[in-house]
């Protein structure tokens, strides 16, 4: 499938090469985002051609308050159902919280909810209501404090398709969550196959295209997927009604009969509804009959956690290991495990115990804290043990590339399988980690050739043969060969 897609206004849709979701190229400029939003948005909010769930809210009256019933009976209901289903969170940002109907809700539920919004005056209207809005952007949360805030969920309604860089913004609400947090987006859910093909039958052009305010387009398998790329793991997935069926009874996605939209989810009571899902729940293409915008929910959770900038998305927890910055309460058992295996490292001399808790103090404490360390090292546990360690050394961060480490307890590396399992557990760490979370281009590792299982190992994982160094290493038998092995962020992609 081509990466092209239909012009609007001189714009064109791409598939965007790193993480595959649709996006406008060129991406509008700065002042033109300012003029569009500062003109020409909100008569289009007014006149029905931009989010119509708003403009019934700003309409007021009998409109406003059945638009608002239908928001907490089932959009809010959904919301409030996965905070409660996530470890019952309750320290809730909600990202363009607008005039806060949805922080409203969120505090006469009994959570605990804070909203940042770009515009002043509806951050106002919030702030009238008594309700913790700021005027703010996410990039003015996380430049505030270093670690910035945190909170248990981060809620993106209906803003992602708006951001000039989509995987920006994901990597810096990473920022924002705590261990286990929740990230709740909703976006349109647009170039999927029923759009596609009604838009080929009726010979009509992409009507979902809106230039210049939607510069991002997903569907849901490509919001999933830019998603796992930046370290969250899609944990549950909804959608609503699929506007375009209703092209099978004659009318237009364009022109909704009026009797339509009586019987579409909007006008669903809460009995007839999961209470945690939508009144169709489905991971295919979705259209909302009763606004005409596309709405794929998808909530994701990390899988690889970020904190604050020195928790570098740590720890991570999977196929039975546990992956943490290396511990002070490790290094000993370290210590122990270099010693042992001084012949297969380029480790001149054995480690003394100062030695080792100097290397920690000066080198690997200093590392962890540091914007752009030159090395992270990570300790491995297996069933609660320390079972070994490794992660990034020379960390190029400019060309974005880092040194692969990785060495276990001996008695594990004697027993082929156990150490098969350990170090593919470890590899497949690092690539996500590495490349999904700490947004590194390249790995590449060193290793004395004659480690032939380990050198297997890695090819098995990716890693391609890059060269070999000959006499370039001091073995047991004197100078030795080396070969080089490297992966690339978009081979791991590929895999």
């Amino acid at each position: 499938m081509s990466s092209r897609g239909p012009t609007s206004k001189g714009y064109e849709v791409i598939v965007d090469p790193e993480y595959g979701y649709r996006r406008l190229e060129p991406m509008p400029s700065d002042s033109e985002f300012e003029r569009f939003y500062e003109s020409d948005y909100y008569d289009l909010l007014r006149q029905g051609g931009r989010a119509p769930e708003l403009r019934r809210l700003m309409a007021g009256g009998e409109e406003a308050d059945r638009e608002r019933d239908w928001l907490r009976e089932q959009l809010y209901a959904d919301i409030g159902a996965e905070l409660t289903a996530a470890r019952s969170a309750k320290n809730v940002l909600d990202v363009g919280c607008g005039q806060g109907e949805l922080l409203q809700w969120l505090t006469e539920q009994g959570f605990e909810p804070h909203g940042i919004e770009p515009s002043d005056d509806a951050a106002a209207l919030a702030r009238e209501r008594g309700l913790d809005a700021r005027t703010a952007t996410l990039e003015d949360l996380l430049a505030e404090a270093d670690p910035p805030p945190t909170f248990d969920a981060v809620l993106l309604l209906n803003v992602l398709e708006h951001v000039p860089d989509a995987p920006a913004m994901l990597r810096g609400i990473g920022r924002l969550l705590e261990p286990g947090g929740l990230l709740y987006i909703r976006v349109p859910n647009d170039f999927n196959p029923l759009q596609l093909a009604a838009q080929e039958k009726l010979g009509a052009d992409p009507w979902w295209i809106a230039v210049p305010d939607h510069v991002n387009y997903f569907s849901v398998d490509s919001l999933v997927s830019v998603c796992g790329q930046l370290g969250f793991e899609a944990v549950d997935v909804q959608a609503d009604f699929p506007m375009e069926l209703f092209l099978l009874m004659g009318a237009t996605t364009w022109a909704i009969p009026t009797w339509a939209r009586r019987v579409t989810p909007s006008g669903w009571r809460p009995s007839a509804r999961s209470p945690r899902r939508c009144g169709v729940t489905c991971s295919g293409p979705s259209r909302q009959p009763a606004s005409g915008e596309t709405r794929a929910c998808s909530s994701a959770r990390p899988r690889v956690r970020v904190a604050d900038p020195r928790a570098r998305g740590l720890p991570v927890e999977r196929d039975g290991y546990r992956f943490d910055l290396l511990a002070r309460a490790d290094i000993e058992a370290l210590r122990g495990f270099r010693n042992a295996q001084m012949a297969v490292l380029r480790q001149a001399e054995a480690i003394t115990p100062e030695a080792q808790q100097r290397w920690f103090e000066t080198h690997v404490e200093p590392a962890h804290a540091a914007p752009q360390p030159p090395q992270l090292l990570i300790g491995i546990h297996r069933d609660g043990a320390f079972i070994g360690y490794g992660g990034l050394t020379n960390l190029n961060w400019e060309a974005r590339r880092a040194e692969v480490s990785f060495l276990v307890d001996p008695e594990r590396a004697a027993d082929s399988d156990v150490y098969r399992r350990d170090m593919e557990a470890f590899l497949g760490f690092l690539a996500d980690w590495s490349f999904g979370v700490l947004d590194l281009h390249r790995l590449w590792g060193e290793t004395y050739a004659f480690r032939d299982f380990h050198i297997s190992l890695l090819e098995e994982a990716g890693y391609r043969l890059e060269g070999r160094l000959r006499e370039h290493v001091m073995t047991p038998d004197g100078l030795g060969d080396s070969v080089v092995h490297g992966l690339l962020a978009s081979e791991w992609r590929g895999r």
